[in-house]
């Protein structure tokens, strides 16, 4: 079961994403793309009660176009949870897949050892000497949140969990899957290495929420510096540190 979560106008990147999963077989991969960019919020929670009734947005806190983010995970989720399969893989639209791709999702939602397991991240806080074994690859310990959604298998008793409760929403689904505000229900996390997923060069840095969101962590000036800081020398110095622990 794989879900490839894709907006209808993001024709280039269901077409970039559409021909990797074709070679790899997965040709009965569902797609699921919630768009709430331009949609008010009294739509947004009259389609949230319809669907997800112990659900309820913050629109304070989160803007629309995040939310229609978390809506296209959930609905994953809640295909997950009513099915008979073990995990299931989920992956956004703008990344490369590594040849070994089929090997880490047939070991990971064969039989979950965890929650949710990243195939691929941005965040390096990951420990180089924590980890354990899973088929070819390792599974990794994050030390603190992974904030980023590009693509993970999450297990079916997790998900159902999740959509037991009642949840007042107020972060990006980011926070929640990489273990900072999940709660009570906090996912149990690992980060795959090596890693079979990357962003694309050219698709990864075009955001589709930064023009619908008006926080300052989602302005493009500081995005741009952010990955500057990341590809540099000194973060490279900072992450360093982790292989120790």
């Amino acid at each position: 079961m794989l879900f490839l979560i894709n907006l209808d106008d993001a024709h280039e990147r269901r077409a970039f994403m559409h021909a990797q999963l074709e070679r790899h077989g997965h040709v009965g991969y569902e797609r699921i793309g919630i768009d709430f960019r331009r949609s008010t919020p009294r739509e947004i929670d009259a389609w949230t009660s319809a669907r997800f009734p112990s659900i309820r947005f913050d629109h304070r806190s989160v803007s629309t176009a995040e939310i229609g983010c978390w809506a296209s995970h959930l609905c994953a989720w809640q295909a997950l949870a009513a099915s008979d399969t073990p995990a299931c893989t989920v992956l956004e639209d703008d990344l490369t897949l590594d040849p070994a791709f089929n090997d880490a999702v047939d070991t990971l939602t064969r039989e979950p050892v965890l929650d949710l397991v990243f195939l691929g991240t941005s965040s390096r806080n990951v420990s180089a000497r924590s980890s354990a074994p899973a088929g070819r690859f390792r599974l990794h310990r994050p030390l603190g949140t992974i904030y980023n959604t590009w693509c993970y298998v999450v297990s079916r008793e997790w998900t159902r969990a999740f959509l037991a409760q009642r949840w007042d929403i107020d972060r990006p689904i980011d926070h929640y899957t990489g273990g900072r505000r999940a709660g009570a229900n906090r996912p149990r996390i690992a980060v795959l290495r090596p890693a079979v997923v990357r962003e694309d060069a050219a698709l990864g840095p075009a955001s589709q929420i930064q023009p619908y969101t008006y926080r300052i962590d989602r302005a493009r000036i500081v995005e741009f510096a952010r990955r500057k800081i990341i590809a540099s020398r000194v973060s490279a110095f900072y992450y360093k540190l982790y292989d120790y622990l």
